[in-house]
C-alpha cells in the first residue's frame, strides 16, 4: 500500500484580496497555507491548532479567519478564531457550547459572526453574534425551535422556517418583542418544499432572493420584498432553468448585492454570467482551464475558480478580472495524475416511462474495447441529494481498477425539478428500488455491465438501498457492501437524530409515520434488518461508533441477523469515528478493505492498472495499516470461508466464533 497523499481543502480569499488560504493534510500533520496572490507564491504553513479539523474560511476582517472541528466524529463541531500572522487559534464559547457553525459572515458588519449552537433542548439552536476581536458572545436567540433563522446583512433575524405537520413550510417575520409568533411571510407547499430555499437579503433590507419551484421540472432565482410584518407577494424572476436541473450555486456581486454569477447544474455544470462583463470573463476562464469554470469567491478583484474533471480531483485558480490573467493556484491532491477514466451521463428509461439521469464511468480502454466488464452499482445517500459529473473519489479508483460504475439519480435525487422529488414519497423499499434494478437492467442491455459480476455499493441512504436491494432481489450479485447504513426505518423514524427533529414532520410525510399501525408494519417490511434470511451473497458492513446521524447500532444489529441467519457477513467497526470516515489511517484502512473484498468477489478486473495509473488503494496489499483503530468481526459463516481462501486469516484480524 503506497503512503497518503497530501489532500487540499479549498481555498478561500482574504478580506482585502492579498492571500488565499487552504487546509492541507500536509506531509506529516495538518497545516493552514498561506498563499500570497501578489507574488504568486505559497509563504507559509501554520500549524492547525486543532484536532480534526474540516474548514477554513476568512472573515471580512484582514487576518482573521475561522475553522471548524470535529474533534470526536460526533458532530459536536466547535469553531475556532484564527489569527492568521501569529498563529493564534482562540476557540470560541466554551466546552458547553457544542454543534457550532456559522450562520452569516457580513461585509457591513464585519467586526461580528453569527453562529448557532445546541440549545438547552438538543433538538433547539441558539443564535449568538460573537465579536471577532475579542471572542465575547451576545445572545441573539434563545433556544429556538425553528427549523433555520436567517439573517439580513446587518446580521439583524429577519425571518423564521418552520415545518408544519403536513411536510409543508411556512416563513414568518421574527416577531417584536413581546410577542410569540411573527406575522406570516411565505407558505412552501409540500410539493415545492426541498426545491424552494432561502439564498440571501439583497443590499437594500426590504429585498431578498430565493431559488422557488417553477413547475413539475424547473426552478427560477427570484427577488422578492420582505417589509415587516407584510407577506411576501409576487416573485420578480430573474432566471429560470426548465426541463430539469438546479442551481448549484449563485454568487452575488460585491458592489450592488445582487445575483450575477449562476452555476446552472443538469446533466453537466455550466457557468451562465446575468451581464456582459460577466460573459467576457467567463470566456475567458473557459479557455484559460480547458474546461467549465466554477466561480467560488470574489474578493478586491481576485476570482477564485475550479475546474472539475472527472479523471482528477478539483484543481483551482485565481482570475484577475482588471487583467484577464488566471494562473494555478493549488490542487485538491498534488500529486495524483488523471486516471485514465471516463464518465458518461445517460438517461435511462424506467418501467414507469420516466427516465433518470444516470452515470457511466468506465475505463478508457474498456470504452473503446466495449463488452461487458465487472461493475459496482453506487448508490448515493441522502437520499435527498444527487450524483454529479464531476470527480469523485471512490468511482474514480472503482472505474480505474476495471469496474464499470454506475450512478443512477434514481426517484428522490434533487437537482430535478420538485416532480422527481416527490415521487420519492412513501416509496423508501418500493420505486426507488425499481430505479435503481432498472438501471442495472439498462447497463446489462446496453453491454456495460457483465450480469454475473455485479457488485453493490452505498453509504447511509445508499447503504440502506443495497442492503434492500440484495434482501429482495432475484438477480445475481457479487457482494453488498455498505457503509453507515441505515437498516430499521421503524427505530430511525422513531429516534431520529436530535437535530433533526425539526423536520420529523418532513420525514413523516414522505418515508413513513411509526405511530400509524399500517405505516409502521410497512416501514418494517422495507427495513433490511429484518429479512437476513433473503441475502444470498456475502455482506461487507462498515460505520463509525461515533455516528451521530445513523447509530452504529443500525450496522451491528444488521451483522448479527445476518450471522444468525448463517450469512457471509463482515463488520468493520470505526471506534473513533463518525458518520463520515476521516482520519488518514482508517479511510486508508477502509479503502484497502474495499478493494480487497471487490477484488475477491467481483474477480481479477479487465483493466489493471498501467504504470500512469494511480495504484488503486489496498491493491496487492490487504493488511490492515498500522495507524488504524478498525475492527472487524466475522460472521461464522464468513469465517469458515476465509479460513478456507487464507488459512491462518483469522490471525489478521479478530474474528466472531462459530460459537455466538
Amino acid at each position: 500500500m503506497t503512503a497518503p497523499q497530501e489532500v487540499n481543502g479549498p481555498p478561500t480569499l482574504s478580506a482585502d484580496g492579498r492571500f488565499a488560504s487552504w487546509l492541507s493534510s500536509g506531509a506529516a500533520a495538518p497545516r493552514l497555507v498561506l498563499y500570497d496572490l501578489a507574488q504568486r507564491r505559497e509563504v507559509r504553513r501554520a500549524h492547525v491548532d486543532a484536532a480534526r479539523c474540516r474548514a477554513f474560511t476568512w472573515t471580512h476582517l484582514p487576518g482573521l479567519g475561522l475553522a471548524e472541528a470535529d474533534a470526536d466524529g460526533t458532530e459536536s463541531r466547535a469553531l475556532f478564531l484564527v489569527r492568521v500572522a501569529s498563529g493564534e487559534w482562540l476557540r470560541l464559547g466554551d466546552a458547553s457550547t457544542t454543534r457550532m457553525r456559522i450562520v452569516q459572515l457580513s461585509d457591513r458588519r464585519p467586526d461580528d459572526v453569527v453562529v448557532g449552537v445546541a440549545g438547552q433542548d438538543p433538538a433547539h439552536r441558539d443564535y449568538l453574534r460573537i465579536s471577532l476581536h475579542t471572542g465575547e458572545a451576545t445572545a441573539v436567540l434563545r433556544d429556538s425551535a425553528h427549523a433555520a433563522v436567517y439573517f439580513d446583512r446587518a446580521l439583524h433575524p429577519r425571518l423564521t422556517e418552520t415545518v408544519r405537520e403536513d411536510g409543508s413550510r411556512e416563513l414568518r417575520h421574527v416577531p417584536p418583542p413581546g410577542r410569540q409568533t411573527g406575522d406570516r411571510y411565505l407558505d412552501i407547499p409540500h410539493g415545492q418544499a426541498l426545491t424552494t430555499r432561502f439564498l440571501r437579503f439583497g443590499a437594500d433590507p426590504a429585498t431578498l432572493y430565493m431559488v422557488l419551484s417553477a413547475g413539475p421540472d424547473g426552478v427560477q432565482l427570484a427577488e422578492l420584498d420582505c417589509r415587516a410584518g407584510e407577506p411576501a407577494g409576487a416573485p420578480r424572476p430573474l432566471h429560470l432553468i426548465e426541463g430539469g436541473g438546479d442551481y448549484a450555486d449563485i454568487l452575488f456581486d460585491e458592489a450592488t448585492g445582487a445575483p450575477d454569477l449562476l452555476h446552472v447544474e443538469r446533466a453537466r455544470l455550466s457557468c451562465v454570467p446575468l451581464n456582459e462583463q460577466g460573459a467576457d470573463a467567463v470566456d475567458r476562464l473557459r479557455r484559460a482551464l480547458g474546461t467549465e469554470p466554477a466561480v467560488l469567491e470574489r474578493r478586491a478583484g481576485s476570482w477564485l475558480v475550479a475546474a472539475h474533471r472527472p479523471e482528477r480531483d478539483v484543481h483551482y485558480a485565481v482570475h484577475d478580472a482588471e487583467r484577464g490573467e488566471t494562473w494555478p493556484l493549488s490542487r485538491a491532491r498534488p500529486g495524483q495524475r488523471p486516471l485514465p477514466v471516463e464518465c458518461r451521463p445517460a438517461r435511462v428509461p424506467l418501467r414507469d416511462g420516466g427516465h433518470a439521469v444516470t452515470y457511466v464511468t468506465r475505463g478508457t480502454r474498456a470504452w473503446r474495447a466495449g463488452g461487458a466488464g465487472p461493475a459496482v452499482l453506487l448508490v448515493h445517500g441522502g437520499p435527498w441529494r444527487r450524483s454529479r459529473w464531476q470527480y469523485a473519489e471512490r468511482r474514480a479508483w472503482l472505474a480505474a481498477h476495471g469496474h464499470t460504475v454506475i450512478e443512477p439519480n434514481f426517484r428522490g435525487s434533487t437537482g430535478f425539478g420538485s416532480a422527481w422529488i416527490n415521487a420519492a414519497d412513501r416509496q423508501w423499499g418500493a420505486a426507488m428500488q425499481d430505479d435503481l434494478e432498472d438501471a442495472l437492467d439498462w447497463a446489462v442491455a446496453e453491454g456495460h455491465a457483465d450480469p454475473d459480476r455485479i457488485a453493490l455499493l452505498g453509504g447511509s441512504y445508499g447503504g440502506y438501498a443495497v442492503l434492500q436491494m440484495a434482501a429482495t432481489t432475484r438477480r445475481k450479485l457479487a457482494c453488498v457492501v455498505a457503509t453507515s447504513p441505515l437498516t430499521d426505518l421503524v427505530r430511525f423514524l422513531q429516534e431520529p437524530p436530535a437535530f433533526w427533529r425539526t423536520a420529523t414532520p418532513m420525514l413523516h410525510r414522505r418515508v413513513g409515520n411509526p405511530a400509524v399501525p399500517e405505516e409502521r408494519a410497512a416501514l418494517a417490511a422495507a427495513s433490511p434488518v429484518n429479512h437476513p434470511e433473503g441475502f444470498r451473497c456475502p455482506v461487507l458492513l462498515a460505520h463509525g461508533a461515533h455516528d451521530s446521524r445513523v447509530p452504529a447500532e443500525m450496522a451491528t444489529r444488521m451483522f448479527m441477523a445476518l450471522a444468525q441467519a448463517d450469512r457471509d457477513a463482515t463488520l468493520a467497526l470505526f471506534p473513533d469515528e463518525g458518520h463520515e470516515v476521516v482520519s488518514t489511517g482508517n479511510r486508508a484502512a477502509l479503502d484497502a478493505l474495499l478493494a480487497g473484498y471487490l477484488d475477491r468477489w467481483l474477480g481479477q478486473t479487465a483493466e489493471p492498472p498501467t504504470p500512469a495509473t494511480p495504484a488503486v488503494p489496498g491493491e496487492h496489499a490487504q493488511a490492515t495499516p498500522p495507524d488504524t483503530t478498525m475492527k472487524l468481526f466475522d460472521s461464522p459463516r464468513a469465517a469458515r470461508r476465509k479460513a478456507v481462501d487464507t488459512p491462518n486469516s483469522g490471525a489478521h484480524h479478530g474474528t466472531s466464533p462459530d460459537r455466538q
